[in-house]
């Protein structure tokens, strides 16, 4: 199943590419992808980290690429008003809190569910 979902999740950057970025051999990425060997915890959590997917998904124990976090976050997304996700994650930049208009949260709800969208249907 890993190797499946290393394939999908690869879309069209090659091997090597996906190899660099992980900091191991083509060859030995190409050993993960035909399922001839399992990637050790740590590097099954880069893969993870650089598709942004969660280890479930790659293992297969899970349809959802989201990890858990993500999950909820998009349940409150479509289910809590946009006031309390603020208040349950709470945006800043550079160490500072930001403050936010109706206009600006409506603004940042739709952004945020057409994200989900394009993840989506990739």
């Amino acid at each position: 199943m890993l190797g499946e979902r290393l394939v999908k999740l690869r879309g069209k950057r090659t091997q090597k590419q996906i190899a660099s970025l992980l900091g191991i051999s083509r060859a030995r990425y190409s050993h993960y992808e035909n399922n001839h060997v399992q990637p050790s915890n740590e590097l099954l959590q880069k893969m993870s980290d650089l598709h942004g997917v969660s280890i479930d998904y790659l293992l297969g124990r899970s349809e959802s690429e989201l990890n858990q976090q993500e999950q909820q976050f998009l349940q409150d997304v479509t289910s809590v008003p946009l006031d309390e996700i603020l208040q349950k994650y709470p945006l800043e930049f550079m160490g500072e809190k930001l403050d936010f208009s109706d206009d600006d949260k409506r603004a940042i709800l739709a952004f945020i569910k057409t994200l989900h969208e394009l993840k989506r249907s990739n």
